[in-house]
Parts: structure tokens; sequence; C-alpha cells
């Protein structure tokens, strides 16, 4: 660092000092004294990051006016201070101080690292922290002196250390790097799709959207917005491709990942930072692994998707954009030993979840898990640092790092990498989550890798559901690719052996130099005993899975197919785990990717976990029901146990039924297993952006029945820092009483005691039925106004009541047989529901499938809706339970549609169950009957009488609130009347007639029952089930 002279020093406080009284504004004050700060920084030969002015805090919220490394600047309107410590000097150090806080709550650093300086370009004040809180010398004037130290703090402040929030920043997808990189890539990725030729990068892509790209049918409004939002900015058709797109994010993500790793690791070494090749040459050397194994690393990216940016078939010069992103990577600090370790486990899901949107993740189920829900997970399991830990969908590692941050805790400074990751897994199904949670491990232990003892790192690449199991001394297992379903068996022994890596990694280089499957074997012989000492079977099992990887190689599969088995069988070797800890993808079964689904069906019927009801079966069970099943059988040693954060539905719903039955099905019989605690978690609301109902199920895996009630901890909304301390009511749960599997009860013991008298087992007096599911509903919901003639009717369709973007807003006067005034979900309140004035649905059937007779007898009808045949056509209920019907049918219909008197309720019921009852409504000039819409429920009757007096019972406070503990608040469907022991209406009892007085009275005044009238209520009840 070069040292100014006077003249020099005297000539920038002169330029300093004019500028104060030149500029008009902080805003100028701030531009005019950084740029001549920067001049200054750099003839001193002091790095100068130009790209921490005006930094963001707080993702956005906050902007710190000029930070340089651990040096911050608060910059007040020129002349302000009067040299003095006025109001406004307080203000500005009060911001510094704030600041301060924020940055060391991001970077991870002590908060007394950082100096403070606040500036008003005439009046100069330092500050920093210390035991005491925060201390701020003198006010002064701006001097010679001043002006050095001011200068050597910037020097010494250095580099910003690397936080998630900084690399969103400075080379995030809104970024001028990700502007040009990201589109740069999605454009290669999608000339290779379109090209006629095979390439490598076309087949790679194919089998990751096969394997891993479930975007495809998820896609959401939201991440549709957000497409086309990043398409206008960076000028650029995302929407026309939405999965290349994910390719392309993943592969920018996968790109600083892997460089972040690289540089954390040579923090201390000036060629990591500045290395001398070329953009291209240096990232061919960190994505083959020699950056990473001459620090002891053996498998960091093996199983790497992402490096088909280098290959040859990409003609596409991407120098640019790489070099601009590897520039803006050499401003950064990546000195790991000088952050918190919650700042460093966090640095790759943070780098993840801030280049990644929201609805994407959650479009594929991703919500992840907060480090303080992790550790309490790991609390409430009773997991110690000296046993074994899986997390079989680790997305980003967690709970693995949870694991990990408890044993350097209570490590000696001398254990090793291996040393304290014996016994921890991760796996994930998600090529970008296991490079990042290995990122995560590596910058973790960054300073514990021993290059003469090389580790694997215990994150694999593997299925959760459909693991590899060895059978008759080997593994076998199956990969879907694009060339139908390929296996191959690998044997146990094999897969067991210290050798196991370094025969398979040997494997792929051997394939990729197109050697004959014969001399590949000698390779492998030569080189790993445990090749050498197979039987003869087994050198043949491993010949034959040689003879098939050559076979695909020949076929252009690149060979990464080997690293993928390894990784495969390599987590089908994991058993016996102390404890099984994780939060499994949230997505129902009817939205996975079909060709996934009919894989793992088989699995998933053994399990026999899904509903008995062959109409519900496993179509809304949801995914992690499948994940905490084959975990508890297929790792989870005898006594040990399983800790899952799962969806609440679960304990509540008709499709977990054999969920809820606690017992895995082994050969040897039925094992069953003890729920230890359920935890929920609905109010604390503990994942971003979303109200979901999350759950912990805590299992052991003892061979001894679920003992009922199960306590049930039901926590309380509290201040997000304290969520891991938040209150909670200590409730218990029971299945439905007669049932088998059925939902739970969650209450206290007092109403655990009183709630069985209202369930009998068997079939209910009354059945529940779904409305009018119509899956285009821009097109059948309708606004009806009359018109002279009173055989019809004028409707107009309104495109915003659908998602879907290809319908059309039409007017036209069709018959009125078929149009029905309608209920929604909005308009059923507690007594009382109506449809609003103009409300339609067409239902142009009266069965369960569109009445074929249509054109002939309601022509009018018949022809607005052609008009949408193609839209129709496509509708996911149409395809799948009325292929060959008429264009125009509907679902959930029959009789019951059309009874004169129904008890509704709504589906979606946040602030609880409430039931009414309808019967006709105006339409048009005349009454006619209410159909309720798909989000309503309702029981069809034929009187009002019965009507009123089901609506009573249903809404006294005993029924409703034992509805509300068995039924899910997120789906009140048909289980609302399934359980209950409902007395049939007799019109000739008393207390009956009495309680249909009292609804007819509600429903007519709208006016709600005072407490009396509850009371009385409950009271009718009691004596009927009495």
């Amino acid at each position: 660092m070069c040292d100014l002279t006077n003249r020099e020093k005297a000539e920038a406080l002169g330029k300093l000092l004019e500028t104060a009284h030149a500029s008009e504004n902080e805003e100028q004050l701030k531009i005019g004294a950084e740029g001549i700060l920067k001049q200054l920084c750099e003839r001193r030969d002091v790095f100068w990051n130009s790209y921490t002015y005006e930094r963001s805090l707080l993702s956005g919220k906050r902007r710190v006016d000029a930070v340089h490394g651990s040096t911050i600047i608060e910059y007040e309107p020129p002349r302000s201070f009067h040299g003095v410590v006025n109001a406004q000097l307080k203000h500005a150090r009060a911001q510094a101080e704030e600041y301060a806080g924020l940055l060391a709550s991001e970077e991870g650093r002590p908060v007394e690292e950082y100096t403070l300086i606040a500036w008003d370009g005439e009046t100069i004040s330092f500050g920093c922290h210390s035991s005491r809180g925060f201390a701020w010398e003198p006010a002064r004037p701006f001097d010679a002196l001043c002006l050095d130290r001011l200068l050597d703090l910037i020097a010494d402040g250095g580099r910003p250390l690397v936080s998630p929030m900084l690399l969103k920043q400075f080379i995030g997808p809104n970024t001028k790097v990700g502007q040009e990189l990201l589109p740069a890539l999605f454009n290669a990725i999608v000339r290779a799709k379109r090209a006629d030729a095979a390439s490598r990068t076309k087949l790679i892509y194919t089998e990751w959207a096969r394997l891993f790209g479930q975007v495809d049918g998820t896609e959401t409004e939201r991440l549709s917005r957000y497409l086309e939002e990043s398409s206008t900015q960076h000028g650029i058709g995302y929407t026309e491709d939405p999965q290349a797109y994910v390719f392309a994010l993943s592969t920018y993500i996968a790109i600083v990942a892997k460089v972040c790793a690289v540089y954390s690791l040579a923090a201390k070494s000036d060629p990591a930072f500045c290395p001398s090749l070329s953009p291209i040459s240096f990232l061919k050397d960190v994505e083959e692994g020699d950056c990473f194994r001459m620090y002891g690393i053996e498998n960091m990216l093996g199983t790497d998707f992402f490096s088909w940016y280098l290959g040859d078939d990409i003609a596409d010069d991407l120098s640019r954009p790489l070099g601009m992103l590897l520039e803006r990577l050499r401003t950064i600090d990546f000195d790991v030993t000088r952050k918190s370790p919650e700042s460093v486990r966090d640095l790759f899901k943070g780098l993840y979840m801030g280049f990644t949107p929201a609805p994407m993740r959650h479009a594929l189920g991703e919500y992840y898990t907060p480090d303080w829900l992790a550790s309490h997970v790991l609390d409430v399991a009773g997991w110690s640092e000296g046993q074994s830990l899986l997390d079989p969908t680790c997305g980003s590692g967690t709970f693995v790092l949870e694991g990990l941050r408890r044993r350097i805790e209570k490590a000696s400074p001398r254990a090793t990498a291996a040393n304290l990751l014996e016994g921890l897994y991760g796996f994930d199904l998600n090529p970008l989550a296991v490079l990042t949670a290995k990122a995560s491990i590596v910058v973790f232990l960054s300073e514990r890798f021993d290059r003469s003892s090389p580790v694997l790192l215990p994150v694999f690449l593997a299925d959760a559901i459909n693991t590899a199991d060895p059978v008759d001394g080997a593994f076998r297992h199956s990969i879907l690719t694009e060339k139908g379903e390929r296996s191959f068996s690998i044997p146990v022994e094999l897969a067991r052996s210290a050798d196991f890596f370094a025969v398979m990694d040997q494997l792929r280089a051997c394939v990729d130099a197109d050697l004959e499957p014969a001399r590949i074997a000698d390779s492998l012989r030569a080189l790993s005993p445990a090749v050498r000492g197979l039987s003869e079977k087994d050198a043949d099992t491993l010949a034959q899975t040689i003879a098939d990887l050559v076979d695909l190689h020949r076929n252009h599969w690149n060979g990464i197919w080997c690293l993928i088995l390894f990784d495969r069988v390599k987590a089908g070797c994991v058993k016996n785990v102390d404890l099984v800890a994780g939060n499994p993808p949230w997505v129902k079964w009817s939205n996975l990717p079909q060709s996934y689904a009919e894989f793992i069906k088989p699995i998933c019927d053994r399990m026999n976990i899904f509903s008995e009801d062959s109409w519900v079966g496993g179509i809304q069970s949801d995914i992690s029901t499948v994940v905490t099943y084959h975990a508890l059988e297929r790792f989870v040693a005898m006594g040990g146990g399983l800790a899952f954060l799962i969806t609440g539905t679960v304990f509540k719903n008709e499709s977990s039924q054999g969920f809820r039955r606690w017992k895995l099905r082994t050969p040897n019989g039925d094992e069953p297993m003890t729920v230890e605690l359920v935890e929920d978690y609905a109010a604390l609301k503990p994942f971003e952006g979303v109200a979901n109902w999350p759950t912990l199920l805590h299992v052991r895996r003892n061979g001894e029945a679920t003992g009922y009630p199960v306590r049930y901890r039901k926590y309380s909304k509290r201040d997000a820092a304290a969520r891991n301390n938040a209150p909670y009511e200590d409730l218990r749960a029971i299945p439905v009483p007669g049932t088998d599997g059925g939902p739970w009860l969650v209450g206290t013991e007092q109403e655990l005691d009183v709630w069985p008298r209202l369930f009998r087992p068997g079939e209910s007096a009354y059945q529940a039925r779904k409305g009018v599911t119509t899956d285009a509903n821009g097109i059948f919901f309708v606004e009806a106004t009359a018109v002279a003639d009173d055989r019809l009717v004028e409707i107009a369709n309104d495109p915003r009541n659908g998602r879907r973007r290809d319908v059309a807003a039409r007017r036209a006067v069709v018959e009125r047989d078929d149009v029905f005034p309608l209920l929604k979900g909005r308009d059923v309140h507690r007594f009382a529901a109506a449809p609003k004035a103009g409300q339609c649905v067409i239902v142009p059937q009266r069965g369960m499938f569109g009445d074929e007779n249509l054109p002939a007898t309601r022509p009018r009808t018949f022809k607005f809706l052609s008009g949408f045949r193609a839209v129709l056509e496509q509708r996911s209920s149409y395809r799948r339970f009325q292929q060959g019907k008429p264009f125009w049918s509907v679902w959930s219909t029959g009789d019951y549609t059309f009874a004169p008197y129904k008890v509704v309720w709504k589906e979606m019921s946040g602030a609880g169950f409430v039931a009414a009852y309808i019967d006709s409504s105006e339409f048009c000039g005349a009454s006619k009957t209410v159909i309720p819409d798909h989000k309503v429920y309702f029981v069809p009757l034929q009187t009002e009488d019965e009507a009123a007096y089901l609506t009573a019972f249903l809404n006294s406070r005993m029924v409703s609130n034992a509805v509300n503990a068995y039924s899910s608040a997120l789906s009140l469907g048909t289980s609302v009347v399934d359980y209950l022991d409902i007395p049939v209406f007799d019109d000739k009892d008393a207390t009956m007639a009495s309680m249909a007085r009292m609804a007819k009275l509600f429903k007519s005044t709208g006016r709600q029952p005072t407490p009396e009238e509850e009371d009385m209520l409950d009271e009718f009840v009691t004596t009927l089930l009495e």
C-alpha cells in the first residue's frame, strides 16, 4: 500500500471540502465524496469495491449509504452538523449503529469488527462497538488527519464478507451479471433442445428434466407472473419454455456455489482469488473436481448435471458473462473463519433461496426449514451427538448441518472432517440441492479437511422412496431414462468396501475414454483389492453393469451415470439409523409427474398407507406420507425414531387413513410403532411466504402399538425472534371413535371425555355431497339477466373466475333450463346462506355426465359451450373421469344436486365450521333451485323442517367444536357428517321440532343465537344423544 504525499493529501482534502460546499443535498455529497475516495484508494493500491455503494440490507428494505468491508459511512446533508453533536448528528449515529447490527446479522461477523463514520462533508465523527455498547468520538472538523484515518479504515475494512444477501446483490439473477449470463445459458439450452442431432447438452438436459425437473404441470399463477417479469427484464422469452429456464437458473446457481466453495477453501491463497487462467480454463479446473481433491474432498462434483456449459457442443461464447461473474466474486471476502457458525451453514441455503423465486420452490413442494426449527426438532426427538442421523430429503442440508454444528461444538480442535461426518447422511433427488448441501459442508468444515486422508461427503443423489436394496448379494437399482427403464447391479461386498468410490470414479473415466468392457474390468481389478476379491458370481454381476454402462455411453449417454449409480447404491448401504429427521416434500400424489408416480406406485401399494375409498384413494394423499413409511421401514433402527415436518392434513383427511394405522408391512407381518408426539405449528407460520399447516410427527420404531390418546401440542403465535420458545397448549388426540385409522379428534382431556358420545361406528344417517365441479369456472360460471322471452336468459361468462388464460369473455342468450343460481363458499355463513344476485352456473346435465340430448333440446346452450370445446376437452376431470362423454360434462352431479333443500358448509373455513340451509332463490323474475359450487359441501334433503333441524344440530357448539377437532381446517369435506351419530329427523319429536324452529328463526332474521340460545342448542343435542 502506497502513502500519499502531503501535496496529494492537501489537494484531496480541498476537493472533499469543496464538494461539501458545492453539494445541495446528501446524494450529491455522497456521489462526489465516494468518487474522490475511490481515486485516492486506487493511488494507494487499496482495494476499492464499486458494488457496495447504497448496499441493501434486510432483503432490500434498508440501504446503507456506503460500506467498505467493515467500515460503514453514513452520509448526511452537507454541513448539517454545524460542528457540534446536534439532532442531525445523533440521527446519523443511530442510523450507522442500526446498519452495523444489520450487517453483523447478515455477514455473520461480530459487531465489534465494524467501524462507524457519520459525515456531513465538513464535520466527521468516528464510532465503534465495545462491551459497553456503541461509543462515539466527539465531532471534529474534517482535516488531513481525518482523511488519513478514513483512508486507513477503508483499507483495513477490506472486502465485504460473503453472505447470501451480498451474493444476491452482487451477482443475483436481477443484477447486470444475471441479466447477461442467465439469458446466455437459457439460449444455449433451447438451441440444444431444438437441434435435430443429439448432443451432450441435449442428453443431459433431457435426463435432468425426466428425473428431476418437476415444474411442468405444476406451474402456478405466481410462477407465471415471475417468469413474465423476468422475461421483460432480461429481454428474452422464458415463458416459452419454463423448464429450460429452471435448468438455466439451476446451472447459474450451481456455478456460483462451486466457485464460492473453492474460494472459501482457498481464502488465504491469492491464486484462488486472482487466477491467471481465462474464465473458461479456471471453471474447467473447478468442474473437474481438482480444486476439491487437493483439499481431501473426493466426491464434491460426481453427480453434477450442471457442467454442460463447458461442453464442446456449446457454440455460444460464454466467456464474457462468466468472466463478469468471476470478477464480481473476486471482490468478496470468502474467509469464513471470520463468520459465525450459524451464518456459515446458512450460506448456500440462503444462496439458493435468494436466487430461486419462492413460487418456483413452492411449486416443487420445497419449503425450506429455518435453523431454529431444525434445532427444535432434534431436541424433541432427543438426538445426541454420538448418534447417527439421516435426512432422506435433505434439500440444502439444514438437518445434517444442525447435527454437524452440535458435533463441532463438543469436538476437540483436532477432530477431522471424517470424524465429524461419521454417521451423518443426507439424500435428495434434486442434484442442485445435493450440490448446495455438499458446498455447505465444505465451507462449514473448511479448516478440518486433511489432504492425506480424503473423505466422502455423505450427501447422495438418491430417491427417498425408490432406494437401492440388496437382493441375493447385490444392490439392484433401476433408473428411468429416455431409452426406458435401465437396471444395474453392484455386488454388496464392493458397495460396502472402502474402494467403492475409487472404483466407480475409475469406471467413469474408462467409459468416457471409450474403453472396451474387458479392458475396463482389468483396470478396476488392478486398482481395487475389493474388486480382485469378488466371487465369480459377483465378478459376473459387475461385468454386466460395466457392459450396460458402456452401452449407454455408446448411445451418447454421458458417463455421469457411473457416479449417479454410486450415489444410489451408497445411499442403499445406509441402515439402522438412530434418528431420521427432515422436512419431506409436500406434494400431492395427483401433482407428481405421471411417469414417476407410476414408477413408485407398487412401493406405495405394498405399504398400504392410502385410503380404502376407491374414489379418494391416494389422489389427494401427500407424498410425504410415503417418504415417512419408507424411511421408517428402510432406514430407522429398531428402537430408533423418526421426526418429520409434514402437513397437518394427514391427521385429518380421508386419503391418509392407512397412514394413521401406524403399522409397517414387513415380510414378517405387520409391525406396529408408537407415535410419541405431534406438534402443531400452524399459528407459528415457520415457512417463509406461506400460510400452510406444518406439524412435527415423532414416531418410535419399537414394535409397540400406538396408545391413545397421543400427546398433541398446539403452538400459539409469538414474535418471530422467539418462535422456538413459543407457548403451546397441551392437548390430546384420538381417532374418531369406531373407525380404523379415522381422522383424529384433537382437544382437551375434558373434551375428549364428552365428544365420543357424538360418534358411532358404521354409516351416518346423512350423506354429504360435493358441489358441482366444472374445472372451467371461467366458462360455466356466468352472470344471468332476464330477457323478454321467459324461456330464455342472457348470460355472460367472466374468464377471471378461472385460472385459464385461453378463455374468452362471451355473451349469449340461452335456454334457462340449465342455468341455476350459484352458491359459493364465501356466501355461506352460520345459519344463513344465499347466492349473490345474478351469480349463476350452467349445469347441462342431471346425472353424472353431460346430457347427450343437449344439441337437440337446448341448442342455444350447446352453441355457447361449443365455442369453448377445445378448452373443455383438455380439463383434467374430463380426461380422467369422463373421457368419451359429451365435452360439456361437469363433475360431481346427480339427482342430489337438484334437491329442493340443502344443508351447506364451505370447504375452506379458516375461522371454523359453520352450517346453513338453502332452498330456492330468485332467478330472473322466478324462483329456482340453488346449486353449490365445488368449494361447498352439502346434505341433500326434501323438507325444510329436516334441513333446519340438521342445520341447528351441526351448528350447536358441542357438535361444531367436535367437527373442528377432527376435520381439516383446510378442507371441511364429507367427513363433517361421515362419523357423527346424528339422529334421523322425526317431525313428531318435540326436541327436533324446537331445533328446526330455532334454525328457521336465525335464517329469517339473520341474527346469531344469544348465549342462552347457544346453551339451549347444546342441551337439545345432549337430550337427543341420551
